[in-house]
């Protein structure tokens, strides 16, 4: 039987499932609250927990100080009920409106069709899913889905759309394979007609509404939401500044480079960067930048970014790195916006 989550300050009763996280519920109810990761990582579903007998997953430990938790706040994302009902107040831990509140979006869950599946690295794939006639998933360019692992009936993993948002019922995702992943390793035995179940959208990481000239950085598989921002950038006739940086280890883990480069040719707005980490001098024909993507970010962007916007995908390392080189060089740190891509296959 449900327990009763009541989500001050406004009042809302919901039911919470002993199976589903806090924010699990309010998202599938309807509700909206600000997150991010999902899965302990970036601290942003921060609420304070008001009553209720609760469990918190071990992901919250580098989210959440030990003043934090003697003030009880939790990470909704990673906070489970135990028994009985709770309360949770998110008044004085998000920036958050009633009407933003009761909002929300519509999750959709449905069974999808693999259409086709690219190989675009040695560790690299395309994953392409139709979704029923009748039950498109209405997404933003940078929100993400999460693909039930075959042959379970609770485990998901999530993945960020790579596909152009306007294609509701045709979702994409770049996947990389990871050497005993839940997902990406029984993906690759995948043919066209496989049956994959898959629900969202969820997330907050896009494209805001502005003039700023925009950075994009990411490294690996964390291009797949840049993608989606991209397509819709060209679909909806962009005309602001966009340097996109791509970190890889060699020359074999770049992909879409011909894509890319066509966009840098036919768009004056577009330029691309690629950096690659793992090449020396000599070892390589490579002609273009060598080092970690954000040393080369440093490097390339002589100008001050105070007016500048970022959008950062990638490992945490990464990201933290990025950040750090942005805020140095001028760009305000509520202008960085980022999703942490954490390996779980």
């Amino acid at each position: 039987m449900p327990s009763k989550l009541t989500v001050d300050p406004f009042g809302a009763a919901l039911e919470i499932e002993s199976d589903e996280s806090i924010l699990q519920a309010v998202l599938r109810q309807g509700r909206f609250v600000k997150y991010g990761c999902k899965h302990g990582g970036c601290g942003t579903c921060r609420a304070e927990l008001i009553s209720g007998e609760c469990r918190l997953s071990d992901q919250t430990s580098f989210s959440l100080s030990d003043a934090d938790r003697s003030a009880g706040i939790v990470l909704m994302c990673s906070t489970y009920v135990d028994a009985g009902d709770v309360v949770v107040d998110v008044g004085a831990t998000m920036d958050l409106t009633e009407e933003e509140f009761s909002a929300g979006q519509l999750i959709v869950e449905s069974d999808a069709v693999v259409s086709a599946i690219e190989h675009l690295t040695h560790d690299i794939r395309v994953l392409h899913l139709d979704l029923p006639a009748g039950t498109p998933m209405h997404f933003a360019p940078g929100q993400y889905a999460e693909l039930q692992v075959p042959g379970t009936a609770t485990a998901w993993r999530s993945y960020s759309m790579s596909s152009l948002p306007a294609d509701a019922n045709r979702l994409e995702f770049i996947i990389k394979i990871i050497q005993g992943g839940q997902f990406s390793s029984p993906m690759e035995k995948f043919e066209v007609g496989s049956v994959v179940r898959v629900r969202g959208p969820f997330g907050q990481f896009g494209i805001r509404l502005s003039h700023r000239p925009i950075i994009m950085v990411a490294g690996g598989s964390g291009m797949a939401p840049i993608r989606s921002m991209l397509r819709h950038m060209v679909a909806s006739g962009n005309k602001r500044p966009v340097t996109f940086f791509f970190g890889a280890r060699t020359e074999r883990d770049l992909y879409l480079t011909s894509w890319l480069n066509g966009l840098q040719d036919e768009h004056e707005w577009f330029r691309y960067v690629p950096a690659l980490s793992d090449v020396e001098l000599g070892e390589s024909e490579w002609a273009g930048h060598r080092g970690l993507v954000t040393d080369v970010l440093d490097g390339v962007l002589e100008m001050p970014l105070r007016n500048y916007e970022a959008y950062l995908c990638g490992p945490p390392q990464m990201i933290d790195a990025a950040i750090a080189t942005l805020i140095r060089r001028g760009c305000r740190d509520t202008h960085i916006y980022f999703d942490r891509f954490v390996p779980s296959g």
